[in-house]
């Protein structure tokens, strides 16, 4: 839905979709990367914790922003953060099912572990390798769809559009930008002025 907006809501509304592109690259691309390489699977917890603080600013941001900003530019902080709680939700499944695997762990030691025929007779725990590949797929599907949306977020705001579905979670009032209809609409409308024309 297009909306009667200024230039500086658009510039506006662009941000919060900046910040949580830029944190998707800067935590899951370059951090990981770097973690991988230098670090070892404990520090792969920094990712989430850092990426859930960033998405904990836009939460806070948003409402603040839907009591002291244009209801077009609260939209998009809210889309923000709507898209942060995938985030946070496929953080929460990976946790939990790590921690699921440490249970069982406890529970039958070393059962799922096998010979990984080195010369020095060392065991390499399946389980764990399993349980980690499939947490961080998880993880990387629901940043390949966030980020993607986003992306598409980001074209919306600079041409005055917002998702209306988000009214369930920020009513419009009085106050609110104007509605100018869908890009069907528009150009309907701008065929029957050529018709008025003729």
């Amino acid at each position: 839905m297009h909306y009667r907006v200024t230039e500086d809501e658009k510039r506006q509304a662009k941000t919060p979709h900046h910040i949580f592109n830029i944190n998707i690259i800067i935590t899951h691309l370059f951090m990981s990367m770097i973690i991988l390489e230098i670090g070892d699977s404990l520090e792969l917890l920094l990712i989430p914790l850092i990426s859930s603080l960033v998405i904990g600013y836009l939460y806070l941001t948003s409402k603040k922003m839907t009591q002291t900003n244009t209801w077009f530019v609260a939209s998009h902080w809210m889309m923000a953060w709507r898209r942060g709680r995938i985030l946070l939700i496929s953080y929460a499944i990976a946790i939990a099912m790590v921690l699921l695997y440490l249970l069982i762990d406890m529970v039958f030691p070393g059962g799922f572990s096998m010979n990984d025929f080195s010369t020095e007779g060392t065991q390499t725990s399946l389980g764990e390798v399993i349980t980690l590949r499939f947490a961080a797929v998880i993880i990387f599907v629901a940043v390949l769809i966030t980020f993607m949306q986003t992306g598409i977020a980001v074209y919306d705001a600079g041409n005055g559009i917002s998702n209306p579905a988000i009214e369930k979670f920020l009513p419009r009032n009085e106050s609110s930008n104007e509605e100018l209809g869908t890009g069907d609409d528009e150009i309907h409308h701008t065929d029957t002025e050529k018709t008025d024309v003729k």
